[in-house]
């Protein structure tokens, strides 16, 4: 925060309000840009092969680092034994850590931070610049994809792109409007992609 107080006074001292406004615009951007991946990793699914680290604020002995979910989905920590973990959100699996830990310390504050991700995939088709497969290297929304794969094309139908995905041999879309998210409105739709997702731009 100290550095973003630094930005503002020097663009200030430059003496022009058009320094200033720059100045707001810089500092919003990064604070937003801060939030919205602090949300983005608190709503992130864990799956088999993701390579989590676990810290628990003040007790070594219960942290873990580094450790990859294995193929049942489960990882070991300290004390707790084996912990289900896939299918969870980060957020979920912190809160359930730190009630299984309060029967060994007062007030447990638990961390989780996903160091990487397996090579899983999303296909992108349809109207777009660069069709094809795109690798996700971490947590990845769907605007982020269609930016890598070079946005909809002039003639596309914007409002009306569809996310395939299987859920348990069942096929299931979510509905994304592009035009809607870059004006940052309806931004739920913006999900986070998970591995073999289709992204369909008619």
């Amino acid at each position: 925060m100290f550095l973003f107080a630094g930005i503002i006074t020097a663009f200030i001292k430059g003496g022009d309000m058009r320094n200033v406004l720059l100045g707001c615009i810089i500092l919003f951007g990064l604070l937003g840009g801060m939030f919205a991946q602090e949300t983005m990793d608190s709503d992130y699914v864990i799956r088999e092969e993701d390579v989590l680290s676990v810290i628990v604020r003040g007790e070594e002995e219960y942290t873990i680092r580094d450790r990859a979910v294995r193929m049942d989905g489960r990882i070991a920590m300290p004390s707790l034994g084996e912990i289900y973990v896939s299918g969870k959100t980060t957020q979920q699996l912190e809160a359930e850590i730190t009630e299984k830990l309060k029967i060994f310390m007062r007030d447990p504050i638990v961390q989780i931070f996903l160091e990487r991700t397996p090579s899983h995939r999303v296909h992108v088709a349809g109207k777009v610049g660069r069709p094809g497969n795109y690798a996700l290297t971490g947590p990845t929304t769907v605007l982020e994809v269609l930016m890598s794969a070079g946005g909809p094309l002039d003639t596309a139908k914007v409002k009306n792109i569809r996310i395939i995905r299987n859920i348990n041999g069942r096929e299931v879309q979510f509905r994304f409007n592009y035009k809607d998210v870059l004006q940052g409105k309806n931004l739920k739709q913006n999900i986070l992609l998970e591995n073999r997702d289709w992204i369909m731009v008619p």
